[in-house]
């Protein structure tokens, strides 16, 4: 598509809205960028409406542009239209940065030029229209998927789906549908990864698919398609959805071609990003553990399977329309006391007391950190289960108000 002399609405002023100004400026467009509520005025001289990832479905701009015959587009719908090397996609409730952070340290040990990009922080349109890559490789949220067209992954995958997001798509069953979406336009040329159990049959592409514990599985080794190509026992990282993180790595990285000692070399010596289960601090024999980017109940539950002896649970934030009840009802018995704090906290403590699990709400983050510090835990997992938009802007600073509580406790 020529963007020359075409005019552009971006709503949202994020890493991807500025992304798609800067780009479309380059190419001559004419550009705006909005963040309110409603549909700016003369929004009817717009050739194209850019959404930022998150924009609730209700916002009067999707009508508004429906009515009209705008185009709707993203950033990784621009990102799209002006890549020119294969792409590597990556959707799933929980694992998607780790897995697309994996891929990208086993590509370059392949020595093949990668960006990293999409909803893990870099703007797609800015990557394509850059250049310079041999592979992209693109971390992609359900709200992204919603408007990625013209996007076709050579390489996709679908590392789990558990609910989550239920109040912007209003049901399971749409939330699974935004995701399959990654499928889209395949051909038989094409990788699809999935699951074990994972139902299909409504995705629009034709891909060669690979099943999670058919076509690659890990026991010992990471094995895919018959090949052992690493022991478990070598990763850097532990856990067991670790590990199912490094295999769908692996096995995305091999269907694509790479080598096998490139993939074993990358992974031997990842190590995950900050906020994600990462010990932060020790004291009087307690380990603190920040586990902030654990959003939903599913990461929170894999969170609290990786720990060791007495463990105190942190939770609690803004509430996404989760039912708890299956957290609570599958934590480890050696999670031995539930601190909650946030605008969530009583339904969280609700689904707990209906679980046989003692849970103590608390006012504040500090508050939380205090009473566990007094409790003799072995180790105290900060792992929300929750959205941070209550009180924090992201998992990040939520990650760092944590920190900062655990570094008074260890101080004092």
């Amino acid at each position: 598509m020529d963007h020359r002399d075409t005019n552009a609405l971006i709503i949202g002023r994020g890493i991807s809205g500025k992304g798609v100004a800067g780009v479309l400026a380059a190419l001559g467009a004419r550009t705006r960028i909005y963040s309110g509520a409603n549909v700016p005025r003369g929004a009817e001289k717009y050739d194209t409406v850019y959404v930022s990832p998150g924009l609730p479905p209700t916002h009067p701009i999707f009508a508004f542009a429906a009515s009209r015959g705008i185009r709707i587009s993203s950033d990784i719908g621009l990102g799209a239209e002006l890549n020119t090397a294969p792409v590597t996609a990556v959707t799933g409730t929980n694992g998607k940065t780790t897995v697309v952070n994996m891929l990208g340290e086993i590509y370059r040990a392949a020595d093949v030029k990668v960006v990293v990009c999409g909803n893990v922080g870099r703007s797609f349109a800015e990557c394509a229209y850059g250049g310079g890559y041999e592979r992209a490789v693109l971390e992609l949220s359900s709200f992204q998927l919603l408007h990625a067209r013209p996007l076709k992954a050579h390489i996709a995958c679908v590392l789990n789906i558990t609910p989550d997001h239920l109040d912007y798509h209003g049901g399971m069953e749409a939330y699974v549908r935004a995701k399959l979406r990654i499928a889209e336009g395949q051909t038989r040329s094409d990788y699809l990864l999935v699951p074990a159990e994972l139902d299909i049959s409504g995705i629009n592409g034709r891909p060669e698919v690979l099943r999670e514990g058919n076509d690659f599985y890990a026991d010992e080794y990471l094995t895919v398609l018959g090949r052992r190509v690493m022991p478990v026992s070598a990763l850097a990282v532990k856990g067991e959805h670790n590990v199912v993180d490094a295999l769908f790595a692996a096995a995305a990285a091999y269907a694509d071609g790479i080598r096998e000692d490139a993939i074993a070399y990358a992974l031997s010596r990842f190590r995950t990003g900050a906020h994600r289960i990462c010990e932060i601090g020790r004291c009087n024999g307690t380990r603190y553990y920040d586990d902030s980017k654990g959003t939903n109940p599913a990461a929170t539950l894999a969170a609290a399977k990786c720990m060791r002896g007495r463990c105190a649970l942190i939770a609690g934030g803004s509430d996404k329309g989760f039912d708890y009840v299956p957290l609570f009802r599958g934590l480890p018995d050696n999670v031995t006391a539930v601190f909650l704090t946030g605008g969530n906290a009583e339904k969280m403590a609700e689904a707990a007391a209906l679980c046989g699990k003692a849970a103590e709400v608390c006012g504040t983050l500090r508050e939380c950190v205090e009473r566990c510090a007094r409790g003799g835990y072995d180790s105290v997992l900060f792992s929300p289960a929750s959205a941070s938009f209550d009180r924090y802007a992201d998992y990040r600073e939520r990650g760092r108000a944590f920190e900062r509580e655990v570094g008074r406790i260890i101080g004092s």
